[in-house]
């Protein structure tokens, strides 16, 4: 076997490894963070994302979150929910990692300071991607399909102000301080992969 065609199988596994562990994560556990939106839950299914967005390129972060994507609706569909939901989580989640990427392309070689700028900066482009999103396409479709009229029950800015915002943000700082410190607790096994 070539060095080339190794390399490949060891990024295709790897690809694959990743996904199946965020797939898990986007199960278990989930918790709500903003009182009165038990249905807005934070999962740590991004931190897989982030290993293989700083491992192996923006490609195999996509890759990783279109086949947990597939692995949900196959093995954990929920219906209504499912359907309307997966497009926001995926939209948000590649907002947050091409932002953050952009600002910090190699891990390894970015201060401390220089994450969390990176960080706060993703974050906020998330908080603005979460209420178009919810905006012109979550609160509608779940208006039509699911009969979950948002603005008539809790009311539009009621709901994107008090509880898409401050979500996203709080799960914004989650997502990438979580993720650093991973990154940061497995360059060892980096090193020994890219060797």
């Amino acid at each position: 076997m070539s060095i080339s065609t190794a390399t490949r199988t060891q990024r295709l596994t790897l690809i694959a490894i990743l996904s199946a562990i965020s797939f898990s994560l986007m199960i278990f556990p989930q918790f709500p963070i903003v009182p009165g939106a038990d249905f807005l839950k934070v999962d740590f299914s991004i931190v897989p994302v982030m290993i293989a967005l700083y491992w192996l390129g923006l490609s195999a972060a996509i890759s990783t979150i279109v086949i947990r994507t597939i692995l949900k609706l196959v093995l954990a569909n929920e219906g209504v929910n499912t359907y309307l939901g997966l497009p926001v989580n995926i939209v948000a989640m590649l907002s947050f990692i091409i932002v953050i990427f952009i600002m910090m392309p190699r891990f390894q070689e970015t201060s401390m300071v220089r994450q969390a700028i990176a960080i706060v900066v993703s974050t906020i482009i998330l908080a603005f991607v979460g209420i178009m999103m919810n905006l012109f396409i979550a609160v509608p479709l779940y208006a039509q399909f699911a009969n979950f009229d948002i603005p008539k029950y809790i009311g539009l800015w009621r709901y994107l102000v008090a509880m898409v915002l401050p979500f996203n943000l709080i799960q914004g700082v989650i997502w990438g301080a979580v993720s650093m410190m991973v990154l940061t607790m497995i360059k060892p096994l980096h090193r020994r992969f890219n060797s």
